[in-house]
This record gives C-alpha cells, sequence and structure tokens, in this order.
C-alpha cells in the first residue's frame, strides 16, 4: 500500500480534535430534482450511486498516526461503501427544523479514524420535493479551497448532464465535472514526500525558509509594540467573549443569503474589498448582539482570517492555509468608520505576509498559529486569553448555477469546525451571485444565534444607507438549526 506522509500542519489538526470538538466540515448542499422526476428519483440515484466502488483521492487513504502520521491508500475492495453512504429521509414536514436537527446530530459526530475519512449522507423527504446532500470531511485532510474545487468535480453547469460520477469516484484531481471512472492510482505511480533523494534536496530550503518566516514574525512583533493606531495585530490580543470558553458537543447553525451584488457596491464606492464589507457587516451585527446580552468584553474583538496559499489550480488535497488576525473594530459604531477601520487591520495584517517569498509563508503560519495549537492539543483551549476570538472565512464559489444529473443546486451551507475557546465560526460562500453567511456555535456559549444572522443584515443596511446607496430589494430569511 502506498503511504504519503503528512506534513505538521495537516497533522496538528488530528492532534487538537477531542470527543467534544470533532475536526469535520461540510458542505450541506439542497437540490431539486429535474422537471418530471419520477417520485423514486432520490432512491434510484443513490443506488445509481451503490454501483460505483471506485474510489478516486482522497476518499480512498487511511490515517495511520504511527511511526509517522501518513495517508496510506486503501484498495477498493477493501472500502465498505455501504458505511460511508448513507440514505436518509426526513420526518414531514421537512422543513428546516427538522433538516436542522438531523444536521447538527450528524455534525456532532466524529468521524472513525479506522477508515477512509468522508461520510456522504443523501437527505431525502425535504418540502417542495427537495433532497440535501451532507458530505463530512476531516479538515487534517481537505481544506475549504479543495473542497471547493471537489465540488467543480462534482457537479456541471450543464442541466442536460446525466453521466456523472458520485463524489468518492470523481476525486479532486482533474479538470471539470468526472464523467468517467478514475482509475485507482498504484505504488509505481506514486512518489513517497519522504524518499531520500527528495529529503535531502528540500532540507536547506526548509531551513532557509524557516529562517526567513522567523525574521518576519520577529519583525511583526517589533511592529505591533511600537505601533500607536491599534491596526497591527498578533495572536493572544483579543479580548475574552462569551463564546471564548470551553464548548460541548451540540451545535446551532444560522444562515443568511444576500446578493452579492450589495457587497461588491459597497466595497466599489468605499474603495474596499468584499471582504473588508463582509467583516464589517458582522462587526455591527456583533456589537449589537454582546451589547444586548451586556457581554462586551474587555479588550478587541479579533477575527482569525484563513488565507489560501494553494497554487491555482492544484488538485491537492491537505491543507494549503495561512492566517491573518484582524480587529473587527466593534467598539465602533459608525459604520463607515468602522468598514475603513476594518480595510487598515486587514492591510496591516496582510502586509507581513505579502512580503514574504512562497516558501516561507507556511512556516511562518506553524510559528504564528504555534502557541494556539500547543494550547489545544494540551487540552487548555478556553483556558485565559484567546489567541483569537472567532474564526471568520470567505470562501468564493462558483460563479454559475449548478446541476447533479438533471438536479439543480439550490444552495450550499457551510457548517464548520469548532474548538474549546472558539464558540463561534463564521463563514462567508458565494453560489451563482448570492452571498451565504453560515453561523456555526455551541449551543452552550452562543444563545440566540440566530440573532447574529438578523443583525449582520441590518449592519449591512446601515452600510448602504451610510454610504448613499440604494438597497436592492430581496427576501431575506433567517434561518436556525440546531439538535
Amino acid at each position: 500500500m502506498t503511504k504519503t506522509f503528512l506534513n505538521l500542519f495537516d497533522a496538528a489538526w488530528f492532534f487538537v480534535e477531542r470527543g467534544d470538538a470533532p475536526v469535520h466540515f461540510g458542505p450541506l448542499i439542497i437540490l431539486t430534482p429535474p422537471a418530471g422526476a419520477a417520485p423514486s428519483y432520490v432512491a434510484d440515484l443513490v443506488a445509481q450511486w451503490r454501483t460505483n466502488e471506485t474510489f478516486a483521492s482522497p476518499f480512498n487513504t487511511v490515517l495511520r498516526k504511527k511511526p509517522f502520521p501518513c495517508w496510506e491508500t486503501v484498495p477498493d475492495q477493501d472500502i465498505d461503501l455501504d458505511y460511508h453512504l448513507r440514505h436518509i429521509a426526513l420526518p414531514a414536514p421537512g422543513g428546516q427544523r427538522e433538516l436542522g436537527v438531523l444536521i447538527s446530530h450528524l455534525h456532532s459526530l466524529p468521524l472513525d479514524r479506522r477508515r477512509p475519512l468522508w461520510e456522504c449522507h443523501v437527505i431525502e423527504g425535504l418540502e417542495h420535493g427537495r433532497f440535501a446532500i451532507f458530505l463530512k470531511f476531516h479538515h487534517g485532510q481537505l481544506d475549504g479551497v479543495a473542497t471547493a474545487r471537489l465540488i467543480g468535480r462534482i457537479f456541471t453547469t450543464d442541466a442536460d448532464a446525466d453521466d456523472l460520477l458520485p463524489p468518492w469516484s470523481a476525486g479532486i484531481r482533474g479538470n471539470g465535472p468526472a464523467r468517467r471512472p478514475i482509475a485507482t492510482q498504484t505504488a509505481a505511480s506514486t512518489v513517497s514526500a519522504w524518499n531520500r533523494l527528495g529529503m535531502l534536496k528540500s532540507f536547506g530550503r526548509a531551513i532557509g525558509s524557516v529562517a526567513v518566516a522567523v525574521r518576519a514574525l520577529l519583525d511583526m512583533a517589533a511592529a505591533v509594540r511600537t505601533d500607536q493606531t491599534g491596526d497591527l495585530t498578533r495572536p493572544f490580543q483579543a479580548g475574552t467573549a462569551l463564546f471564548n470558553r470551553r464548548i460541548c458537543d451540540q451545535r446551532r447553525f444560522a444562515t443568511q443569503h444576500y446578493e452579492l451584488a450589495r457587497f461588491k457596491r459597497i466595497a466599489k464606492t468605499a474603495n474596499v474589498t468584499v471582504n473588508d464589507v463582509f467583516l464589517t457587516a458582522f462587526g455591527g451585527a456583533l456589537q449589537r448582539y454582546l451589547m444586548e446580552l451586556d457581554a462586551v468584553p474587555n479588550g478587541p474583538i479579533v477575527g482569525q482570517i484563513p488565507v489560501n496559499i494553494r497554487e491555482l489550480n492544484a488538485a491537492t488535497a491537505g491543507n494549503a492555509l495561512a492566517f491573518i488576525f484582524a480587529r473587527l473594530r466593534t467598539e465602533i459604531s459608525d459604520p463607515v468608520d468602522r468598514l475603513h477601520a476594518v480595510r487598515r487591520s486587514t492591510v496591516a495584517a496582510k502586509k507581513f505576509h505579502q512580503e514574504l517569498p512562497p516558501a516561507a509563508i507556511m512556516p511562518f503560519t506553524m510559528l504564528l498559529t504555534g502557541p494556539q495549537m500547543a494550547m489545544l492539543i494540551a487540552g487548555l483551549g478556553g483556558v485565559g486569553r484567546p489567541a483569537a476570538n472567532l474564526v471568520i472565512s470567505n470562501v468564493p464559489g462558483p460563479v454559475e448555477p449548478l446541476y447533479f444529473n438533471g438536479a439543480r443546486v439550490e444552495e450550499i451551507y457551510g457548517p464548520s469546525v469548532l474548538f474549546h475557546g472558539q464558540a463561534l465560526n463564521v463563514t462567508m460562500s458565494s453560489y451563482a451571485g448570492k452571498a451565504v453567511i453560515s453561523f456555526t456555535a455551541c449551543s452552550k456559549s452562543m444563545p440566540h444565534v440566530q440573532r447574529l444572522a438578523v443583525y449582520t443584515g441590518a449592519a449591512l443596511e446601515e452600510l448602504e444607507a451610510a454610504l448613499g446607496i440604494e438597497p436592492s430589494p430581496e427576501p431575506v430569511v433567517p434561518q436556525e438549526t440546531s439538535a
């Protein structure tokens, strides 16, 4: 069997995982069957999928931790598809509440490390004849950008295509939707990352990159000490908020939908980025939420923001992430002033990454987040000052509507990862001209998380009004799911 060793960043996700804090994420995809589909459409789809027992990367690898963490390729015949593929039906009426109870339960259960680390739940019985696909992946094997690439392999923009492969046969390698079986990777075609020649060649480069990263980290620490504006932020400068406690194993999940064009208009008018607008709108929502609960922390609210560093079109598993730390400026009431303050904070944070050579970005990220990871591995998350208050991310998604064998993708949600000490995760993703914001929270630490969804919309409207932008009319319905 072929073995590929994990890098330190990917391996760390397995060491920080706890029974009440599993490290897996979505997506949850809602689809509408094609017009004229038979009542047995979903059952027929699942039956068809069960005949596809060819597994592509990363669906055919198992984690081995001894003597070093590595991925071991598993032959197709040794993978139990009946375990990984589950067909479920919701009780009537199949509304958001019923779906939410189910997803919250499924999202609370860790993946079985003895098997390939994925599950595919096909859920029928949603109202209006819709059905859902909920995919679970371990963050030690895939990040959000790799998952977005996988979605591009599973789905197509062709509404008439009817020969698409299921996720595990499509895999992440290759371009465009997968329509033909993919040959199983063999040992002869795989080159281990730990072969001797590769280690000797890369060792010198690695030492040089680490030296550059250490110097950049020291420069960042010095810049933070001399910064008089508070724009530049490093880990462990955040105040302790109510969602920086130990978490339980129950989740709440809320979403909001908007026209992506609204974010783009604000960004163009104010000369900022779409992500700055997103951070500012959420900061306004969080400001209102904390004030209502009389829980404003004594210190700044800091977001830990993932940044994709994967090469363009790279069809690889694993994580290719850097992190920046930026202040959400919840202490500023004026929405436009808050927007520009957030912009200054993100620019200051990005500056150090942009000046690094590509090979030094990952060592810099590991040094920057190392103390936080060490605390989580030691079980000290939620004790003392947090490295950041929450993880908040923006993942670009498909521009055009997607289909699977004629079924139209209506919505793509993002149930995400929580840690002890970070009981809130907020993710914005775009799909077919829509911006979807997903709020994943610990039910014990975050009461009434649906208010954050509503307040984010209100904060977006405040930004538009303050900038003199006429808002586009659109129905926005907050949704909360919990178990």
